[in-house]
């Protein structure tokens, strides 16, 4: 894989990185560090990877192997899980790795049949990092509008996306 192939695959793994990091570590702000690491060792060792596909666990491995190298060198925060335990849980890993991409397509789906206010502000909260009373003057709405409006929103994505996911037969809808 070349080099901007491996840095859209990070890009679309980094949440599942850093949660995998943070459940090592239980600390999220040396996962955010040891995932800039794994980013580095992920694009000096991307010759290895010869099946694009098999992107997920072998990035996994590395963050592993990265987290579990850091929490040695502080030796008084213990790992919160045994090396021996994300050795077992690795293949039902591996199973729900095709699960997110399947989520985050009905989530897209689902964000197309929103109506096109509803859109406006995802698109303001998520894309332009706004909240609170920022978001409120942006929609010139009362923020307790604004609130009522993302609450409904969320829940009607979450039922969209449960549904979508229920009707291609997944597991964890």
């Amino acid at each position: 894989m070349n080099q901007d192939d491996i840095l859209r695959q990070l890009l679309a793994h980094r949440g599942m990185l850093i949660g995998y990091i943070t459940s090592i570590l239980r600390d999220p702000d040396l996962a955010e560090d040891i995932f800039q690491d794994v980013a580095i060792l992920v694009l000096r060792k991307r010759k290895a990877l010869t099946d694009p596909a098999g992107f997920a666990p072998w990035s996994r491995r590395i963050a592993r192997f990265e987290a579990l190298n850091a929490s040695r060198k502080r030796k008084h925060a213990p790992c919160a899980i045994d090396e021996g335990v994300l050795e077992a849980l690795e293949p039902h890993w591996q199973a729900t790795d095709a699960e997110p991409h399947d989520a985050v397509q009905a989530l897209r789906d689902c964000l197309q049949r929103l109506t096109p206010r509803a859109q406006r502000l995802v698109q303001l909260r998520y894309s332009e990092n706004l909240s609170g009373q920022p978001l409120a003057d942006k929609l010139t709405q009362p923020l307790n509008t604004v609130y009522v409006a993302l609450s409904r929103v969320h829940r009607n994505l979450a039922e969209c996306v449960k549904l979508r996911l229920a009707r291609e037969g997944h597991r964890h809808a």
